[in-house]
C-alpha cells in the first residue's frame, strides 16, 4: 500500500499542477491572444495597425508611428494625447459530449462512459480595458508613450459535474502588459520606435480527479479536486519602423518579443479516498509559460481625401509552446503535457471613410489560423480557424475630444477535442480519462474609446 500512496501522490501532482501553465478559453484572435487593444483598429479587424498611427494605441502596435500623431487636426496644437478604451468580450460556445470515457483500476482498465452534462457559454462577458498616453518632445521629431494592455487570456467556468471535468472545471490566464516606448522621425518619410515591456501573468486551473477504486467508474460525488494557481512578472521588448514612400502610402513593420513567464505557485489536492490520502495537501510548483513573439507587417493607401485602405499580416511564433512542463518543490519528477502548438498567421484588410469632418466610418475582414493541432487540443484552448468581421466609427465631439466605437464578430470552425489524461501512473490503480468533445465557439466584442488631446 505504501507504493500506491507514494506514486499516487506524484501522479496527482502530474494531473493537476499543469495549471501553472493553464491557458484560456477561445480568445478573439489566434490562440489565446487578445487583439482588443485599439477601438479604431478593432473596427477594421486590425488591418494596418502597424501603419495607422491615428491614435495613441500606436504605442502598442508600432511606436514608430508616434511622431505622425501630430501631423493633422487639433493634435498639432497640443503636446499630449490620451486614450482610454474598454472592450466588452462576449464569448459563446457549446461543448457537446461525443463519447467521453474513463478507464480505472475498478473497471479493470476497460473504458466506460461516465455521467456529465453538456455545457453552453462557460465564459461570462468580460471587459478588457486599455490606456495609452503619448507625449511629443521638443522640436516635434521625437515622442514617448506609455500603454497598459491585456494581450493574452480569457477564462471559463464549466461546473463541477460537466463531462470534461477531468480536463478542466475552471481555467484562466490573465495578463497585464505595461509598455514604455519612444520614437524618432529620422527623415520626413522614415521613423523608428520601440521600447520595453513588463508583463504580469496569473494562471488558475481547477479540475476533477477520478476515484480509481469505485466500481462502475467515477462519479461526481466521489471525485477528488485539484486547484492550482501561479503568477510571474516578465520583461520583454518591442521595436518597429514606418516608411512613407509617398504622401498617400505607408508601410510598417513591428516586432514584439516573446515572453518566457517563470510561473511559480501552488497545487492543492483534496478529496482523495483513504488509500490515496497521501496525495491530499499542497505542494509548491514552477513552470515555464512561453508566449509567442509577434511580427506584424502593415500597409495603407489613401485613395482619396475621404477613403483609405489598409492591409496587414501578423505572424505568431506559437511553436515555442511545444510543451507545458512543471517542476515540484518536493523533488517529484517533472510533469509534462504536450501542447504541440504551431506558428500561425492572420491576414486582414480594412477601410476607413471620412463621411464628414466630424464622422469617420470603418470596417474590415480578417482570417486567422489556429496554432492548435488535432490530437493535442483540449478544453482549455478549444481553438480553431476563424473569420472575423468588424465595423466601427469615430466622432469628433470637439477639437480636443473624440469618441470611437467598434463591433467585432468572430466565427469559428467547429473544434474537435479528443484528449486523454492519466492519473496515478506507475501504481496498481493507474487510471485514465478521455474527453471527447465538439466545440462550436463564437465571440462578439463591443468597444468604446475616449480620446483627448491636451
Amino acid at each position: 500500500m505504501w507504493r500506491i500512496k507514494a506514486y499516487g501522490e506524484r501522479s496527482v501532482y502530474v494531473g493537476i499542477a499543469l495549471a501553472l501553465c493553464a491557458l484560456a478559453s477561445p480568445a478573439a484572435a489566434t490562440g489565446f491572444f487578445l487583439n482588443q487593444q485599439s477601438v479604431q483598429g478593432l473596427g477594421r479587424t486590425d488591418a494596418g495597425n502597424a501603419v495607422a498611427a491615428n491614435d495613441a494605441s500606436t504605442v502598442y502596435y508600432n511606436p514608430a508611428g508616434l511622431p505622425l500623431l501630430w501631423r493633422d487636426g487639433a493634435a498639432r496644437e497640443t503636446d499630449t494625447l490620451f486614450a482610454f478604451g474598454t472592450h466588452v468580450i462576449i464569448p459563446r460556445s457549446d461543448h457537446i459530449n461525443t463519447g467521453s470515457t474513463a478507464a480505472t483500476f475498478a473497471t479493470g482498465g476497460a473504458p466506460v462512459s461516465y455521467a456529465g452534462p453538456n455545457v453552453s457559454n462557460p465564459t461570462d462577458p468580460t471587459p478588457v480595458p486599455n490606456i495609452f498616453i503619448a507625449r511629443r518632445l521638443a522640436g516635434g521629431d521625437g515622442a514617448i508613450g506609455l500603454g497598459v494592455t491585456s494581450p493574452y487570456g480569457l477564462s471559463a467556468k464549466f461546473g463541477n459535474d460537466w463531462f470534461g471535468r477531468y480536463d478542466s472545471i475552471e481555467v484562466s490566464l490573465r495578463t497585464v502588459n505595461i509598455a514604455a516606448v519612444g520614437a524618432w522621425q529620422v527623415t520626413p518619410r522614415f521613423s523608428i520606435g520601440g521600447g520595453l515591456d513588463v508583463q504580469y501573468a496569473q494562471t488558475k486551473l481547477v479540475q476533477a480527479i477520478p476515484n480509481p477504486l469505485l466500481a462502475g467508474g467515477p462519479t461526481v460525488a466521489t471525485d477528488a479536486r485539484g486547484e492550482s494557481t501561479g503568477s510571474a512578472w516578465t520583461p520583454g521588448f518591442n521595436v518597429g519602423v514606418l516608411f512613407q514612400p509617398d504622401e498617400a502610402t505607408r508601410l510598417g513593420l513591428h516586432y514584439r518579443s516573446g515572453m518566457r513567464h517563470k510561473i511559480t505557485g501552488t497545487a492543492v489536492t483534496s478529496g482523495l479516498p483513504a488509500a490515496l490520502a497521501a496525495g491530499n495537501g499542497a505542494v509548491g510548483a514552477r513552470s515555464l509559460l512561453k508566449l509567442p513573439a509577434v511580427l506584424s507587417a502593415g500597409a495603407s493607401r489613401r485613395i482619396s481625401n475621404e477613403l483609405t485602405l489598409y492591409g496587414g499580416i501578423d505572424w505568431f511564433g506559437w511553436s515555442t509552446l511545444n510543451e507545458l512542463r512543471v517542476s515540484f518543490d518536493n523533488g517529484t519528477a517533472d510533469a509534462v503535457r504536450t501542447a504541440n502548438f504551431r506558428n500561425a498567421l492572420a491576414y486582414s484588410i480594412g477601410a476607413e471613410y471620412a463621411q464628414s469632418p466630424a464622422l469617420t466610418l470603418r470596417g474590415g475582414v480578417q482570417w486567422d489560423y489556429t496554432p492548435t493541432v488535432d490530437g493535442f487540443r483540449d478544453t482549455t484552448v478549444p481553438d480553431s480557424n476563424r473569420l472575423v468581421l468588424a465595423a466601427g466609427a469615430s466622432y469628433r465631439v470637439s477639437r480636443q475630444t473624440h469618441l470611437d466605437f467598434a463591433v467585432n464578430h468572430v466565427m469559428f470552425r467547429a473544434a474537435a477535442i479528443s484528449i486523454t489524461r492519466n492519473f496515478f501512473g506507475g501504481t496498481a490503480v493507474a487510471s485514465s480519462t478521455t474527453v471527447n468533445d465538439i466545440v462550436t465557439p463564437r465571440i462578439d466584442t463591443i468597444s468604446l474609446q475616449l480620446r483627448y488631446a491636451f
